[in-house]
């Protein structure tokens, strides 16, 4: 009886120290609230918004770049994709050769350039069938690391 007391204690201690477990998101998408928590607990600041089509987006800034995100597919407050993105914009515009060399050089993040020639730089994430809190925080990394080295990239 006592080993089974003794295992016992042992797999409550070893739950108690495991991280909370992440929270799943619904198979039909996000919604701006579960990302805007996502980007709050990183110590980002949240702008809840919508966009020109009336779908939510969000504005952000971290070292002080401005950038936001995008809500794709929106369907009763939860979309199945988003876009993290930012403009900048250059006296001179960045010339064709120089956003290819981002996108053929550089796994995440992809540039594109409006028709003034200024930059931008996006990151696409589907968040549907299974998406989490956790693989969203992830991504959120990965787009805190594309942000400051695309604005060395290309001089901002």
């Amino acid at each position: 009886m006592k080993p089974l007391a003794a295992a016992a204690v042992a797999c409550a201690v070893a739950f108690t120290a495991l991280p909370a477990a992440a929270v799943t998101y619904s198979p039909k998408g996000v919604s701006a609230e579960e990302v805007g928590a996502v980007l709050k607990a990183k110590g980002l600041p949240v702008e809840i918004t919508t966009d020109s089509g009336g779908d939510p987006m969000i504005r952000s800034s971290s070292e002080g770049l401005n950038w936001l995100v995008y809500f794709y597919d929106c369907r009763g407050g939860r979309c199945t994709s988003i876009q993290f993105t930012a403009g900048f914009d250059l006296d001179d515009g960045l010339t064709y050769a120089k956003a290819n060399e981002w996108n053929f050089t550089k796994r995440f993040g992809r540039a594109a350039l409006d028709d003034e020639m200024d930059p931008y730089v996006r990151y696409d994430i589907d968040t549907a069938k299974g998406y989490t809190s956790e693989s969203m925080a992830y991504a959120l990394e990965t787009w805190l690391l594309i942000i400051p080295a695309f604005s060395d990239f290309i001089g901002y």
